[in-house]
């Protein structure tokens, strides 16, 4: 009876134990699409298959034969070491089958789990072996004064009290496990997408360095020889001290990282969005620019109207003086005069009308550059009047789509740059081609481009820019190099009551 409650006790804390590690792992991970919706029964195989193998090692002769190459089991705590790297091989295995994200971020994840689990049951081991030893003490002491109530129930007080001991064990490691679970997974939340080699490694040091304390332990804990066993604890009672307070500092250090890599990653984060504002800033002050300068010539020529009248009149006055019709010269004097009045006009005027005064001077402005570089430009954009976008949030996605497409076009031996616009019941979409040859250089997930300049953290911010804009109104970012041409696609979703579906293919509804 009394085995039979020890294996049900320890297999109760195993079960417990693995359905912590799956519920903390699937905190930090993302199921794979296939599986989304079933994330119990992802929780349930996982729980099963770990079940069934710590049956199998430890209560099913035949297995532990072939596993430690004797039926009874282990003979010292080394051997644990093969169920240790076999479990967490199948753990391994289990998650980069069911989970997406990077291979290297979900291994590190699943091993450090792994490893807080080992350092919290090697942290509260000895300081509960120690109680367990005092208790045991206060008994056996009791029983050589003569305690007859103790010497009568000498066993039964021995199995209670090793029950309890095993229940509170295990009962307060999993909780702490759990805490340093939970504290791991609020400070890598946000670290779970691209990283750098000195983050990643930043990060990996602790966890391989926590790896190795609980397999120094496991190899040296104790040993059977001629039938007796030898604890370390019992040979060197310093390490009674020494085990914990090392497995708190493993513990802290993985923590700590994770903690300082989410402080240095928010930081990190403010200074590109005080990069991206002061870019705003800039886009804002150039468009301040063109409309003074707008207005200035307005004025100016408002001013000179009258004086280029008065001139006009004059010219006509001799035209009309002049007796031999052959000396045409008033006349032509007179046409140049005007070609250059017109041409002052033209400097003043837009040279695209999008239906927006805002959206008018960004893509004049890109077209006047264009024009100076030699490149052409071609627009079809109109400003979405009744969607409920900002003139200001489409002249970001104009200024850095545009700056992108010039930036690229000046080394391709056929420059040109396209922008176009097209609206389907609530959704707008841009389009924005250009001339591209070279390649394309994707950042580690895969999900963006990267600058090419030298100094990627005061560059490259016109795509993070754009992206922000397109998800504040729940749009999207895309882009493609096909046939020498790079094109770049925003779609965006407005306020309009009556929405329609998204087409599934995009080029479907641009030719509608």
């Amino acid at each position: 009876m009394r085995e039979t409650v020890y294996v049900l006790l320890d297999l109760s804390e195993h079960l417990l134990r693995r359905w912590l590690v799956i519920h903390l792992l699937c905190g930090l991970l993302d199921v794979k699409d296939r599986f989304r919706g079933r994330e119990k029964l992802v929780k349930a195989v996982f729980v099963a298959a770990t079940m069934v193998f710590y049956t199998a090692s430890n209560y099913l002769p035949a297995f532990t034969g072939l596993l430690y190459g004797n039926e009874e089991g282990m003979v010292d705590s080394r051997e644990s070491i093969v169920p240790l790297f076999i479990s967490l091989s199948l753990m391994l295995a289990y998650c980069l089958y069911f989970y997406g994200g990077r291979p290297g971020m979900v291994c590190y994840l699943v091993v450090t789990v792994y490893v807080l689990n080992e350092l919290v049951m090697f942290s509260c081991h000895s300081l509960f072996v120690a109680v367990n030893g005092e208790i045991l003490d206060l008994l056996v002491r009791w029983v050589d004064r003569g305690e007859q109530f103790v010497i009568e129930n000498f066993m039964l007080l021995f199995n209670a009290h090793q029950i309890l001991w095993q229940l509170s064990y295990h009962g307060v490691s999993c909780f702490l496990f759990y805490r340093a679970g939970r504290a791991l997974g609020k400070n890598l939340m946000d670290a779970r997408g691209e990283l750098a080699a000195a983050q990643e490694l930043f990060l990996a040091v602790p966890t391989v360095a926590g790896l190795c304390f609980p397999l120094l332990l496991r190899s040296i804990m104790y040993v059977y020889r001629e039938n007796q066993a030898y604890f370390l604890m019992d040979e060197y009672p310093e390490t009674k001290l020494l085990i914990p307070v090392i497995s708190i500092l493993c513990l802290l250090s993985i923590l700590l990282s994770a903690y300082m890599l989410r402080r240095l990653s928010e930081s990190s984060e403010k200074e590109m969005l005080l990069e991206v504002y002061q870019n705003r800033l800039e886009d804002m002050e150039e468009h301040m620019k063109d409309v003074e300068h707008l207005y200035e010539g307005i004025r100016g020529m408002r001013h000179d109207m009258k004086n280029h009248l008065a001139d006009l009149e004059i010219l006509l006055y001799r035209e009309r003086r002049q007796q031999d019709f052959a000396s045409e010269g008033a006349g032509e004097e007179i046409r140049r005069y005007l070609d250059g009045l017109c041409g002052a006009m033209e400097e003043l005027d837009m040279k695209c009308s999008t239906g927006n005064p805002v959206t008018d001077v960004v893509v004049s402005r890109k077209m006047r550059r264009a024009e100076k570089e030699n490149i052409p430009f071609e627009c079809n954009f109109m400003f979405p009047e009744n969607l409920g976008i900002s003139a200001f949030d489409l002249s970001i996605l104009l200024n850095n789509g545009l700056d992108n497409a010039l930036e690229a076009s000046k080394g391709e031996k056929s420059p040109f740059i396209s922008l176009d616009s097209y609206t389907r019941g609530n959704m707008f979409l841009i389009e924005i081609k250009n001339a591209f040859t070279g390649e394309l250089i994707r950042d580690k997930t895969g999900m963006s481009l990267q600058t090419k300049k030298a100094n990627t953290s005061m560059h490259g911010l016109g795509i993070k820019n754009m992206g922000n804009c397109a998800e504040k109104y729940y749009g999207t970012l895309r882009w493609e190099k096909r046939d020498g041409e790079f094109l770049l696609v925003v779609m965006l979703q407005g306020e309009n009551k009556n929405p329609l579906a998204i087409p599934v293919n995009v080029s479907e509804w641009r030719k509608e």
